[in-house]
């Protein structure tokens, strides 16, 4: 049983099952959870559960009124944001000074300050950089830890320590031992370097079905479907290692020169004029080869920056290429390709999440695939089996136990500061998530 006291801000299907999850979990009680929540029709689901009316706060947070939140919190309880529209760059700011642990799934900023920047994702990363630089030894929080950003990053480490294990190729066999090192130590940028990691391509393929009929100017999707439109809808972006060409490149995406848009050597980031809709290329998710779309996606500048060396003069020696390519479910790519374009401009579709009692199979399965020079292809991910009897979808699912899972690490690691999925030790972090997600590990090629 936790003893602090959690804020869950936001009680949408990914709140609902985490909140479900904890209380089934013993983790915490009822009266220890206060919910902040926009649509008063939620409360009836935290009353469901045993939640009082004194622990619900309906408030549609903007830049003028989050602080409202933190009046009864103290140091050492936790806010989780699942809410949209509310920036995490200043959330987490204030816990940092108020000693609270803070956690999210992925990246955000208030819907009434939208940030005036062309790639938010990326303006975001550095403030968090900056700080997570002045947190060492506060209170723990972890940014953007749901299956993707989140999980996909602990598996990247558990794709490398498989790689070392179990590759019969003659450079790991020769140099095991001394990779096993690095491996045990911790150093998994050096680990990849030594590999000639060239890429780490995410995969994400969702195999929903529903029975749902398609309709005109409705989005569907089985997570955050206003985020899931607009990165479907904005420019592709990817980062570019030290081992692939820029050439080569574009030209395993079929891509010309003249498609590019913004290029910066000097951190990787390639952004192409072409909407991740409109992008395909083909990546391997679990016992098969797909097409999916190359979109934006958090994790991209997280694990780049993981993974990158840089010399002496801050000159990048090695990297590898990250790139995100996700298959919605059927329905979900036919809507986003069917949509008006004016009314994506003007935001004047609707949207409809694909929910539990309206979906009849499939799953979504999310996962790495690490390529280099020294070693075969290897696959690691997760799939949740779809179940009839279970309350929520896989997708939810995957995402309210990584969250879970990082609640687990936080209160065993209380003074870390601020972290990014990418710092957590990866053996602890499967062993909170595999009662939900057992890990899948495939040699490729």
């Amino acid at each position: 049983m936790n003893h602090s006291k959690l804020t869950l801000l936001g009680l949408g299907l990914v709140g609902r099952s985490l909140l479900k999850l904890l209380i089934g979990e013993n983790y915490f009680r009822i009266d220890d959870i206060r919910v902040v929540e926009m649509d008063e029709g939620s409360f009836g689901y935290f009353e469901s559960l045993g939640g009082k009316r004194k622990n619900f706060l309906c408030l549609k947070l903007d830049s003028k009124c989050y602080s409202e939140i933190f009046g009864p919190m103290k140091k050492g309880d936790y806010l989780i944001r699942l809410a949209e529209g509310s920036d995490d760059t200043v959330l987490v700011r204030e816990c940092l000074e108020r000693g609270i642990h803070y956690l999210c799934a992925s990246d955000d900023y208030f819907a009434d300050r939208p940030l005036a920047e062309t790639f938010p994702y990326r303006t975001h990363f550095y403030q968090f950089k900056e700080l997570i630089k002045g947190s060492k030894g506060g209170a723990t929080s972890i940014l953007q830890f749901g299956i993707n950003p989140g999980l996909i990053s602990v598996l990247t480490k558990k794709a490398l320590m498989d790689i070392v294990e179990k590759d019969e190729g003659d450079f790991v066999t020769k140099n095991r031992e001394r990779l096993k090192s690095l491996a045990e130590q911790g150093d998994f940028p050096l680990l990849a370097k030594e590999l000639q990691v060239s890429a780490f391509i995410e995969a994400d393929l969702d195999s929903t079905q529903t029975d749902i009929e398609e309709k005109e100017n409705e989005v569907y999707n089985t997570w955050n479907v206003n985020d899931f439109y607009e990165e479907m809808n904005d420019r592709s972006i990817q980062k570019l290692g030290t081992l692939v060409s820029l050439e080569e490149h574009l030209n395993r995406l079929a891509v010309s020169p003249d498609q590019i848009y913004y290029y910066n050597k000097h951190d990787g980031t390639l952004v192409l004029d072409i909407p991740g809709k409109n992008l395909e290329t083909k990546a391997y998710s679990e016992g098969e080869t797909f097409t999916g779309c190359v979109d934006s996606h958090e994790e991209l500048f997280s694990l780049h920056d993981y993974y990158t060396i840089r010399d002496d003069k801050g000159e990048i020696d090695y990297a590898p290429s990250v790139m995100f390519v996700y298959r919605p479910c059927d329905l979900a790519i036919n809507s986003v390709w069917c949509t008006d374009p004016e009314l994506h401009r003007k935001k004047q579709y609707r949207i409809v999440p694909i929910t539990k009692d309206r979906m009849t199979a499939g799953t979504e399965a999310v996962g790495i695939t690490v390529e280099g020079k020294n070693f075969r292809p290897v696959y690691v991910g997760v799939a949740p089996v779809f179940d009839p009897k279970s309350p929520e979808t896989p997708s939810v699912l995957e995402v309210s136990a990584t969250l879970y899972a990082a609640m687990r690490y936080i209160a065993n690691h209380p003074e870390e500061g601020i972290l990014y999925p990418e710092y957590l030790e990866v053996n602890e972090m499967l062993s909170y998530t595999e009662r939900f997600l057992p890990v899948i590990s495939q040699k490729l090629g």
